[in-house]
């Protein structure tokens, strides 16, 4: 697989699931809830791959590699910057190298969808 230097990964992301809860006046609300934060770095798109997601459901993803975590494989959310996506999918590194990463494609989450 790919070799990262440790300085590519300055970001974090929150991995997590949404959870609900009722508000004081008895609605249900579903918001985030993070289960753990790792380091990440932005997997950049060339021109031919962001032209063959256009009109996709991935049109608008961005995609984020991590060292590899078994717990990735159960998120269903990540947080960055304050903005929350839906994990769409997960690639895992099954590699048996000493460093693995993970490649996680997010897409932007929405409201009553």
């Amino acid at each position: 697989m790919a070799n990262f230097k440790a300085a590519d990964f300055s970001r974090k992301v929150e991995l997590g699931s949404p959870q609900s809860h009722k508000t004081g006046a008895g609605i249900n609300v579903t918001s985030f809830a993070p289960a753990y934060s790792l380091h990440y770095k932005q997997q950049k798109r060339t021109l031919t791959q962001q032209y063959t997601l256009v009109g996709t459901r991935l049109d608008n993803s961005i995609t984020i590699i991590t060292r590899h975590d078994t717990r990735n494989a159960a998120q269903q959310q990540a947080r960055l910057d304050g903005i929350v996506y839906d994990i769409s999918d997960i690639s895992p590194d099954d590699s048996n190298d000493a460093i693995r990463y993970d490649y996680l494609t997010l897409v932007k989450t929405t409201k009553g969808a």
